[in-house]
């Protein structure tokens, strides 16, 4: 992942393990938006960490497939999940 490596923040294999499979799956954390519903999506930036994840999925066909994250530090999606009503959940 040279070309792209001031876009990555990190990366690493995990492993999707369900009843009759298990798949090896490619983590790649970006700095950057990727989706065009996030704020500041740059689609040429993304379409240069996409090739970097194609060229290493192609390099090592013992990796399943691969999960791109976005870490850029939009409040956007984290607001959904803060309690508005004041009041602490219930302990499970």
């Amino acid at each position: 992942m040279l070309a792209s490596t001031s876009l990555i923040k990190s990366s690493w294999i995990a492993v999707d393990v369900a009843h009759d499979h298990a798949e090896r799956v490619l983590v790649v954390e970006t700095y950057i938006a990727v989706s065009p519903l996030e704020p500041n999506y740059d689609a040429a930036q993304y379409e240069r960490v996409l090739a970097c994840v194609q060229k290493v999925l192609k390099t090592h066909p013992e990796i399943d497939r691969a999960s791109i994250l976005s870490m850029h530090r939009g409040s956007g999606c984290t607001a959904l999940f803060r309690d508005t009503s004041g009041k602490q959940p219930a302990a499970a």
